[in-house]
This record gives C-alpha cells, structure tokens and sequence, in this order.
C-alpha cells in the first residue's frame, strides 16, 4: 500500500519537477538513506542546536503522545509520530499541502514544524493549520531562520526576529521562545555562501558545488556555538530561534519546559 497523498494533481506535477535542480535532487538522493542523511546533517550543516531541541520537547510530552511532524523530511523521532511531508521520503506516512492539513480539529496532543515555515508562502497559515489539528492545551515545538543565507529547498521567502516569531504565533499562547543555535552558525552560513559565490566566478552550477564542498571544512566551527550561543546578546545576530506554543482552550497550562533565553 502507498503513502496516503492529498496533493492536489498540479500541485503533484510541480512538487516533482521542483525536486529536479542539482541542489534539491542531491538532498532527495541523501534523504533515501536516512540514517547516513542526519549524520550529515549533524557534522556538516551550518547550524548548531544549543537551545530547546525537538527530543528535549517531545520528552516534555506524555509518553502516549500523538505527534505530528509537518515538514518531517526523513525524521522519524518516535513510534507514534505521524510524517507528514510534500514528498514522499522514505518515513513520510501522508504526503500532504502543510496549509490544508487532512485530519480533523483537535486530533494531535503535539507537534513538530522544524525548518519549513521559510521555505512556504503562507507561513501564517501552517501554523493556523497546526493550531487547528491541535487538541486544546497541546503544543507544537517550530524552528525558523534570523541571520541565514539563502537556502531555496525548493522556494526559501522569508526570516524573522525574535519580534517576528511572536507575531507570527500570535495566534496560541507562547510558552518559551528563545536562540536555538548562534552567532557563530549565522557566521558559518554567511561566510560559506561569500566564498561559493567568489570561487563560482558567476557560475551557479559551480556555485552549488561549492557551497557543499565548503560546508566541510567550515562547517565544524559551528560548535563554539556551544559557548556563544547561550550569551543573551546571541539573539541579535542568531542563525534562528525556536517557538513553543500551545493551543489556548486547554484546561492545564504548559509546564515542564525549561526556556533557555535569558
């Protein structure tokens, strides 16, 4: 039996050809083997998670917990999570538009959305939409870029400030916001992307070839973020800041979390 998918045919067609360019295609050909895809991302991604990570949240959660991941890649952190993804990675359980989510109101006790709101036009509406499928009280853990470079995966539109991320969740109750990585990600992610684009000599085939061969011996000064990121200044120059919200209507409010900004 298949993945469940709730595309809409065009938008199918178009999800398929925007996976063709040489960037996305290497990242789908990575994501087939999912254990190799996150050693990876954990050695040569740009970013370095100091703060709330989404193990930590899903800890905080009720061991029988349902969960949804929307935007889950290849990521598959428990048992009872249900993948929800634009693509049908090998994980992905409902291949499904992240702004018309098809399940009923008030169905999950919590969420993930890491890494997805940047690369959608209606960031606004994810989140509605994650709010909607929430059971009141429940809670969604969501990741998004401050100071990062341009990064389409296929389409990459927006970045927020701390100001930015409580307008964009204004709509549930924030229980903890803060940097979830540093200053010294954003200066990895900046400084790879100005050596790509001098080395590709105008040249974005070359350009994307460089902007993953720097990643390796750049990438691993990321990790002084372990001291620099927890700094409270860090959120003037943060690669990115993590969100935990709840659903209001809940009879209990949010507790067990510890917030890392200080």
């Amino acid at each position: 039996m298949g993945v469940p998918c709730f595309l809409p045919l065009a938008l199918r067609h178009r999800a398929e050809e925007e996976r063709g360019d040489f960037v996305n295609a290497v990242k789908t050909l990575l994501r087939r083997s999912p254990l190799l895809y996150r050693w990876l991302i954990y050695l040569i991604s740009p970013v370095c998670y100091v703060g709330m990570t989404a193990p930590r949240f899903l800890r905080s959660l009720p061991v029988d917990a349902l969960v949804l991941n929307v935007g889950s890649g290849v990521h598959r952190y428990t048992t009872t999570m249900v993948n929800l993804d634009m693509y049908p990675y090998s994980g992905v359980d409902v291949v499904a538009d992240a702004t018309a989510l098809p399940f009923p109101d008030n169905t999950f006790d919590g969420a993930l959305c890491e890494c997805l709101l940047e690369h959608v036009t209606r960031p606004e509406l994810v989140v509605r939409e994650i709010l909607r499928v929430l059971k009141p009280g429940g809670r969604v853990y969501i990741t998004v870029p401050f100071v990062y470079a341009f990064h389409a995966c296929p389409h990459d539109y927006y970045r927020w400030s701390i100001m930015g991320v409580r307008e964009l969740c204004r709509e549930g109750d924030i229980v903890d916001v803060a940097s979830r990585s540093g200053p010294t990600s954003a200066l990895v992610s900046q400084l790879v992307t100005w050596l790509a684009i001098v080395l590709s000599f105008g040249s974005e085939r070359l350009y994307n070839v460089w902007s993953m061969i720097l990643l390796v011996p750049i990438a691993p000064l990321k990790f002084f973020d372990h001291i620099f990121g927890r700094f409270p200044t860090a959120l003037h120059g943060t690669e990115g800041f993590y969100v935990i919200m709840a659903k209001r209507g809940g009879a209990e409010e949010a507790e067990g979390i510890e917030s890392t900004e200080e």
